[in-house]
């Protein structure tokens, strides 16, 4: 019976293929949607993530006093106390630890070409300079990072140098920081506003430079490497209790780990997607009510032979399993089409916005098992839901009337 009621639904699609073939957009326009956008919020998320994972055993200590993240720092009113010399031995002891640098802060003064500007500067080891910054979605738009031995020498955000004075800096142009001549090395991507890692207005000097311009020596901000990436949140809650201590206020110290960064940013990948993929499912609401539409015509359209079919000893069950069977196959049939369109449109995208990107990761799109048995899923569901309701209707027509009917 049910090869039967296959077939009979086969037959009546044919028989509408017009009317159908619209049906079938709609449900793959749904399906499309959602695939392409599951594919490319994966896609995202894994460019994202792989970029920071090389920092994952990076921990960022700041006072509760000073606003920093990975680039520089300011004062959020406070004591204004910054970490000492017994924090810096304190964190030293503590196992498992393999490299820490301090991180320091001034405001200085630029001057290049004959105008004057007043902007951050960041005093940072040459090494943590570069293991910070030079993953590709931040790293160079030109030049290259300083050496442990280099002097007089500074790395430049993006702003500063094509937008803070009438001329653009360039690699190899000498400025004045602080009535001090220093050589442009290298200059930062430009990386937009609402970066944690935000290098567009700031310039970065080695702490031997740093100190010596501003004759200022405060530590703001602590960057850690540890050994085993499975500890760095035990040793990042060490350092905070160690540090409170020290300063009798146990949320004087904020340590900040790429991990929690990681997963900050793919909670916010994840609501985005997920917004997204709500919107999508609006075009399969839409597709749900074409297979209801579609399905009341062709009950309409074949009231006299469902009268027939059970005059002849057709049950109402029978009745209901073929409209049924036809709505699954036209929402199916849909579905398929717009998984393949969906993984398409991706790829497609992920072209087209290649060229866009700028210095960011390039988005590759993720086509996931699971996603593709969500999606046939989906569907099906819809293409059921939407067939109930016609399905019945035929079934529980007379076949006294239904015959009678022209």
């Amino acid at each position: 019976m049910v090869k039967d009621n296959f077939y009979l639904a086969i037959k009546n699609i044919r028989e509408r293929k017009s009317r159908v073939f619209l049906t079938l957009l709609g449900i793959a326009i749904g399906i499309m949607a959602i695939v392409s956008l599951m594919a490319i919020g994966e896609g995202m998320n894994s460019a994202v993530t792989g970029e920071l994972s090389s920092l994952s055993d990076m921990i960022i200590v700041t006072s509760s006093d000073i606003s920093i993240g990975a680039t520089g720092a300011g004062t959020t009113g406070g004591t204004g106390e910054y970490f000492n010399d017994r924090d810096i031995d304190d964190i030293s002891r503590i196992n498992g630890i393999r490299t820490m640098s301090s991180m320091l802060f001034s405001k200085i003064i630029v001057e290049y070409n004959n105008e004057n500007q007043i902007v951050s500067a960041l005093g940072i080891e040459p090494k943590s300079m570069s293991n910070i910054f030079g993953i590709d979605f931040l790293g160079l738009e030109s030049g290259s990072f300083m050496d442990e031995n280099d002097q007089n020498k500074c790395i430049i955000g993006y702003n500063i140098a094509h937008e803070y004075f009438d001329t653009e800096i360039t690699v190899g142009n000498k400025i004045e920081i602080n009535n001090k001549n220093f050589v442009v090395n290298g200059i930062y991507n430009k990386q937009g506003e609402g970066m944690s890692t935000e290098t567009d207005d700031y310039i970065h000097l080695t702490l031997r430079d740093f100190k010596r311009i501003t004759g200022q020596e405060n530590i703001s901000g602590i960057m850690i490497r540890v050994y085993n990436v499975d500890n760095v949140e035990y040793i990042a809650e060490e350092i905070e209790y160690l540090i409170g201590e020290n300063h009798g206020d146990e949320d004087f110290a904020n340590a900040i780990t790429m991990t929690s960064i990681i997963e900050s940013i793919q909670n916010v990948l994840s609501i985005i997607q997920a917004v997204l993929i709500a919107i999508a499912g609006i075009a399969l609401i839409v597709a749900s009510i074409g297979i209801m539409n579609t399905m009341l015509t062709s009950v309409l359209e074949r009231t006299h032979e469902i009268g027939i079919m059970k005059a002849i000893g057709a049950r109402n069950s029978d009745i209901l399993y073929i409209f049924l069977m036809e709505g699954l196959l036209i929402s199916l049939i849909g579905g398929i089409i717009g998984i393949m369109l969906g993984i398409i449109g991706s790829y497609a995208f992920s072209f087209l916005t290649s060229g866009f990107m700028g210095p960011a990761p390039s988005i590759s799109p993720v086509i996931s098992i699971v996603s593709i048995i969500l999606a046939v899923g989906v569907s099906m569901f819809v293409g059921i839901i939407s067939s109930i309701y016609p399905a019945r209707k035929a079934a529980k027509m007379s076949p006294i009337e239904a015959v009678r009917y022209e």
